[in-house]
């Protein structure tokens, strides 16, 4: 990937130009051809309410450079997955050894994207672009030289919220019920870090399976003497939890993993808005009052294309734009192993829709995290409310597993 040579001002410089217009750069002497992507999406299972919405960020940044690079034509062959690392790992063979490409955007979930970055390693060739998978250890523990992720980690959008938990909304002692797999270990992580410091204390945890329908005989086993229970869960399992939290009479307030509350949650037709007011959270995604020009025209394409701000269009967009800056910079030379791709995206910095993006040393990304509030819109929905705004947020080296008591955290 690397006929020409290329001084790392001039790809800033470049990659600069291309993410603020949009442009694509003339086509240079190379052949005109194709950019196979592969694209990995968990449409089964879930998360299949939420899936769609990375489609939608992508056909975003796709559509912004007329998905041509240099004079090629950029290909998505995309294979559904059900947000396991079984068939995540099935789908990328596939789409890698037989529709040889050149390049693999993805996954959704936490425990696929952990996978597939220990499956980068044995396909050098290929670069990997995550683009929601957000456990801790697909980066910080072994991390792939092939394999970027574009977005913060599940503990990186848990920084600060419990912090607020206990300092500003004086819970002491918090119960926890998230779904049992890497990416809520790693929220939970993040959340019970900032809480146990600040003096709060986890008095007892449970770990439903992800995608369990009946959430009685946990929300039965939750302690009485807590202040607040962490919700842990996304998709289609925080929407039957809030949904049994309401006809359960839960009156404990909730915490948020970054997908409890999220849009696609809050837009659901079901009844949960007992359980789901006040209810606070941290993610990559900023509150419904929070405008810049970045966000606002983001907001404007997402209206267009049917669908507002979440994390799965958010982080698909992101991810995506990010992706194709790095294609347009070298104007779609993949040539010697995709050396000089890669060395756009490992020093990639750009301001995106939520605010500034730049990598750390193992190729995740420092980003802005978001603390929030669900309060009512006042017309029989909801929107959130901004608490606090961190910049800059890094990720940590710890790899969390289940946390049930302060102790795990420590």
């Amino acid at each position: 990937m690397k006929a020409q040579r290329i001084s790392r001002t001039a790809i800033v410089g470049v990659v600069a130009g291309v993410l603020a217009a949009g442009l694509v750069t003339a086509p240079s002497s190379q052949a005109a051809g194709t950019i196979k992507i592969g694209y990995l999406n968990a449409t089964i299972g879930p998360f299949a309410g939420g899936a769609p919405q990375i489609t939608i960020g992508l056909n975003i940044a796709l559509k912004e450079i007329k998905s041509t690079v240099a004079g090629k034509k950029i290909v998505i062959l995309e294979e559904a997955t059900d947000a396991t690392p079984q068939l995540a790992l099935e789908k990328a063979k596939k789409l890698i050894e037989k529709d040889k490409v050149d390049i693999l955007f993805g996954p959704l979930s936490g425990d696929e994207g952990v996978a597939i970055a220990r499956l980068s390693k044995k396909y050098p060739k290929v670069t990997f672009i995550n683009t929601t998978g957000s456990a801790s250890e697909a980066t910080n523990e072994q991390p792939s030289k092939n394999f970027f992720r574009f977005h913060g980690d599940a503990a990186q959008w848990s920084g600060g919220v419990g912090e607020i938990a206990y300092k500003t909304l004086g819970y002491k002692r918090v119960a926890i019920i998230a779904d049992d797999y890497s990416f809520p270990y790693a929220n939970a992580g993040g959340f019970a870090t900032g809480f146990c410091k600040s003096g709060g204390v986890i008095v007892a945890a449970q770990w439903p399976a992800l995608g369990t329908k009946d959430y009685s005989s946990q929300i039965a086993a939750l302690p009485k003497d807590i202040d607040a229970i962490y919700a842990g869960l996304g998709g289609a399992d925080a929407v039957q939890f809030l949904k049994q939290a309401v006809q359960f009479g839960i009156t404990k307030p909730l915490i948020g993993g970054a997908i409890l509350v999220d849009g696609t949650v809050l837009g659901s037709k079901a009844d949960i808005g007992d359980a789901v007011l006040n209810t606070i959270g941290g993610g990559p995604v900023p509150d419904d009052s929070y405008s810049t020009p970045e966000y606002d025209k983001f907001k404007a394409q997402l209206t267009a294309a049917g669908t507002g701000p979440n994390i799965f269009s958010v982080l698909g967009y992101v991810s995506a734009k990010s992706m194709l800056a790095g294609l347009v910079a070298v104007k779609g030379d993949l040539s010697n192993n995709q050396a000089a791709y890669r060395k756009v995206l490992s020093t990639l910095k750009w301001n995106t829709p939520t605010g500034p993006l730049s990598m750390d040393k193992n190729r995740n990304a420092i980003v802005s995290n978001f603390i929030y509030q669900v309060i009512s819109d006042g017309k029989g929905g909801f929107k959130t409310k901004s608490l606090k705004r961190q910049d800059k947020v890094a990720q940590g080296t710890k790899v969390f597993g289940r946390v049930n008591s302060c102790a795990d955290v420590k």
